[in-house]
């Protein structure tokens, strides 16, 4: 399985890492979910201005650096966590528009 989290830390447009508006996450239908994306691009955000990423870094890891850099509530940081371990089933690339469907896993 692979989780929101492993997407972010490998995927690349152009050899360039992604920018958090480059990333949504959509259902199986591809339907863009807009409270999620919102939220994943927040985290993105905090992860490119605090720290960075590479392929030995964890969600913990990114947890810890956000918990210590940040004046985020531990709430935040809850939701951060349970946006970055969500299963995802598949990817979808649309180089033209720059953007990559993350389409999760919903029960």
């Amino acid at each position: 399985m692979i989780s929101v989290f492993d997407v972010v830390r490998i995927s690349r447009i152009d050899h360039v890492i992604v920018n958090s508006h480059q990333l949504v996450i959509t259902d199986a239908d591809g339907k863009p979910n807009g409270l999620l994306t919102d939220l994943l691009c927040d985290v993105v955000e905090k992860i490119n201005i605090f720290m960075n990423l590479s392929l030995s870094t964890t969600v913990d890891d990114v947890l810890v650096s956000l918990s210590k850099n940040t004046p985020l509530p531990d709430d935040a940081l809850v939701e951060y966590e349970k946006i970055l371990t969500e299963v995802v089933v598949t990817v979808n690339f649309a180089p033209r528009k720059k953007v990559i469907e993350l389409v999760l896993d919903k029960h």
